[in-house]
């Protein structure tokens, strides 16, 4: 494998952890969101704007892994 090849390798890998890693901080919000709501309270509009920003930077990453995939497919297709 060239070195070229391995880094993109690397590159692909490193798009799956942060596509777990985004899994993961939505499930957590989910959940969190859920057990807020299920104790009767609402979050504060300060905690729904944080949580809205990060889902926007989420769905920007997302987008970047979306991306990355479809090039792979490109070249192995």
């Amino acid at each position: 494998m060239t070195p070229e090849e391995q880094e993109e390798v690397r590159r692909v890998i490193e798009a799956h952890e942060r596509t777990l890693q985004i899994c993961r901080a939505c499930a957590e919000t989910t959940r969190d969101l859920a057990w807020e709501v299920k104790r009767g309270s609402v979050p504060p509009p300060e905690a729904l704007n944080a949580t809205l920003a990060e889902v926007e930077r989420v769905l920007d990453d997302l987008g970047k892994v979306e991306i990355a995939i479809a090039e792979m497919k490109a070249v192995l297709w």
